[in-house]
């Protein structure tokens, strides 16, 4: 078997310099259902294990006791679980079901699609815009033309139904840790599967999928299931599939999937700015214009929020929407897909065919104007590739400042007129009183602009303009850093979440990813919380973070990473974060180079733990929940069985795949910090 013994072991988050583990004892690279259930078979039950992918996850679930299971090397120096697998698909569905998607001539309803657990979402989206020639009869689509008279509706392409914010994690590893969904009308990534195969301590395998489809039949037969998989243990039962759903790795390893698709769409998406203070109202009202836009009803909501304040007391933030278009004739594929190579033989290193800018490429960007430089990266894109946004945005603001300088206060730029507080004349007599500090504060930045090294990570290169900007107390020194550190965040902010009106493919808006990032997203710290969209929690937590940013800047130290606010439908899974019907998942993510990043962030997370406030963390991200936090959170009775309740039912699960808990093969630290054990 495929492996490696006394290496070190990190994530793609971590500080690029030191790896997070220097030597692990072992890493294993399964590249077969076989392989797997070889690996786990734990004879003397001693072996501890943890599953990783993509190292895109903080939390430290992904975290062995001793062994690591790779299922898709992050390096791709080994091969990956990373097949579309036509074995079950169609041979194994049950012939109700068949009948069901083999009469509906629409195919409206979408296919499905099975694959194994290491291949990424870029991956799986990409494939999915490969429409079936229906000459191959074991393709589904192929099957059900086939035998179903002549049946052309389940061509392709198709589409997830939604994601998050990004593609680079692989899809089980993405549902698995109950990573948000990115629309408010539907639920998140995980409610879009319908059967999972899993690989428990032990070596056993099996079989988990709800009593009826999304199409209402069930969806495998189980004679035809054993006789594919020989000694599978099939769990048809809502209960057993809501637990193995979201389990953040403890109750095995995931082998594959079968996961309901839809026919690809495309997405306008519209973006403007506005201020923390006028939208924070509506978020309680699903009837409010918050959630309509410019043309009724969308069905995409996302509030980033600039933690830095301007003006007194206001925080800008990027409002961004999203509706339904049709998807002909919609740009997103060349850009974010390109071309299939190599004829679509299979890569052997992930198992698949390759395309050539899916995972290689920026995030999307329109050009109306100028179609042909569609995929260029914006600024804050080409900030991440070489650091230019942020010493562009520095050149303004100094010869914005300057400028006010030399005129003695008359020429006042934009940005000043922006951030500054109204008083007496345009901008007030108090900025007048810091000329002499503003003079110091360019002759500073255009020193460190000179001095800075063109390999510069973007978080290092903030932390060096504000050791020349914030200094504690409230002297004019102090206060004339802390307006010009405002007014660089407000240009940079202002520029990265400006007005943005676009259609593209369903994928080419949703994945906002840019994959040819050096510098922006490593030495990262990130957690989501998730909340009742319907409560006051959400908003009170939001503002303890701008008031604390408010105060540390006067103490030298500040904030630069983000807060967004997404909202998503309840998940279904028992221990999925989305627990109410409108859940909103705050993202707080920040570069830890920065002093005062760090500090806001576990303020961030003491808050987010605070039974006051009643968040629940995402599995995925930095996850400090006790064991009493997960019972708080996921352990309350039930208002129709008070005799059980969501973590009690997860608990009967991990109880029949582990021999009531004697089996500990996957149990790790943090499954313990956490609960998730049967007592």
């Amino acid at each position: 078997m495929d492996q490696v013994t006394n290496v070190p072991w990190t994530r793609k988050h971590d500080d690029p310099r030191v790896p997070l583990f220097s030597s692990v004892p072992r890493i294993v690279y399964p590249q077969s259902l076989e392989e797997l259930r070889e690996l786990c078979r734990n004879p003397d039950g001693t072996e501890r294990f943890a599953a990783a992918g993509s190292h895109w996850s903080l939390s430290k679930g992904a975290i062995s006791d001793h062994t690591f299971i790779e299922t898709h090397d992050p390096s791709e120096r080994h091969p990956a679980l990373g097949r579309t697998l036509h074995t079950v698909l169609p041979n194994g569905l049950s012939d109700k079901l068949l009948k069901t998607m083999g009469e509906d001539r629409t195919g409206e309803r979408g296919s499905l699609v099975h694959i194994e657990s290491g291949k990424r979402i870029y991956q799986a989206y990409s494939e999915l815009e490969i429409v079936d020639p229906l000459d191959n009869p074991t393709t589904l689509a192929g099957y059900l033309c086939a035998n179903y008279h002549d049946n052309r509706s389940y061509a392709g392409p198709f589409a997830f139904h939604t994601l998050g914010g990004a593609g680079g994690q692989t899809v089980v590893g993405a549902f698995s840790t109950g990573t948000h969904g990115g629309d408010f009308t539907l639920p998140p990534l995980a409610d879009g599967v319908q059967a999972i195969h899993l690989v428990a301590d032990g070596g056993e395998h099996y079989w988990f999928e709800p009593e009826h489809s999304d199409w209402g039949p069930p969806l495998t037969d189980d004679d035809k299931l054993a006789a594919l998989y020989p000694d599978i243990r099939i769990r048809r039962s809502n209960e057993a599939f809501r637990a193995v759903l979201v389990s953040a790795g403890r109750l095995g390893v995931i082998y594959s999937v079968v996961l309901h698709v839809v026919p690809q769409y495309a997405l306008r998406e519209h973006r403007v700015l506005s201020r923390w203070e006028t939208v924070k109202h509506l978020i309680k009202d699903p009837d409010s214009s918050l959630y309509q836009g410019d043309e009724g009803g969308c069905r995409f909501l996302q509030i980033a929020v600039c933690i830095t304040p301007f003006l007194v007391d206001s925080n800008l933030v990027g409002v961004t929407r999203r509706w339904n278009r049709p998807p002909d004739g919609q740009p997103g594929r060349v850009e974010r897909v390109g071309e299939l190579l190599d004829l679509g033989r299979t890569d052997p290193t992930i198992q698949a065919p390759r395309f050539s800018r899916a995972g290689r490429c920026h995030h999307y960007v329109p050009d109306d104007d100028h179609p042909e430089r569609a995929a260029d990266p914006d600024p804050l894109a080409r900030a991440c590739v070489a650091g230019s946004f942020l010493v562009n945005v520095l050149d303004v603001v100094v010869q914005e400042i300057e400028d006010f300088v030399t005129s003695s206060g008359t020429v006042i730029g934009a940005g000043i007129a922006a951030v500054a507080v109204p008083g007496a004349g345009a901008v007030g007599a108090g900025l007048l009183a810091l000329l002499a500090p503003f003079a110091l504060i360019v002759a500073a930045i255009r020193g460190v602009l000179e001095a800075v090294d063109p390999d510069i990570r973007l978080g290092e290169l903030f932390d060096k303009i504000r050791e020349v900007l914030l200094f504690p107390g409230f002297t004019p020194n102090n206060i004339a850093g802390v307006f010009v550190w405002r007014l660089i965040v407000y240009y940079a902010f202002s520029k990265e979440q400006g007005e943005q009106d676009y259609v593209a493919l369903s994928y080419a808006v949703m994945d906002k990813h840019d994959y040819l990032s050096v510098n922006c997203e490593v030495n990262v710290d990130s957690i989501e919380v998730f909340f009742d969209a319907d409560g006051d929690e959400l908003v009170a937590f939001i503002d303890a973070l701008l008031n604390y940013e408010a105060a540390q800047e006067h103490l030298g130290r500040a904030y630069v990473g983000y807060a967004s606010l997404r909202f998503t439908g309840k998940s279904s899974a028992l221990l999925g974060p989305q627990r109410w019907q409108r859940s909103c998942a705050i993202e707080v993510a920040c570069l830890r180079d920065v002093s005062g990043s760090q500090e806001l962030f576990d303020y961030a997370v003491k808050l987010a733990l605070n039974p006051n406030f009643g968040g629940v963390l995402h599995w995925g991200q930095r996850n400090d929940s006790s064991a009493l936090d997960i019972a708080h959170a996921f352990g309350k009775a039930r208002l129709a069985d008070p005799f059980t309740s969501d973590l009690a039912e997860w608990r009967k699960v991990l109880a029949d795949v582990t021999d009531n808990g004697r089996r500990l093969g996957f149990s790790n630290a943090f499954s313990r910090q956490t609960g998730l054990e049967v007592i």
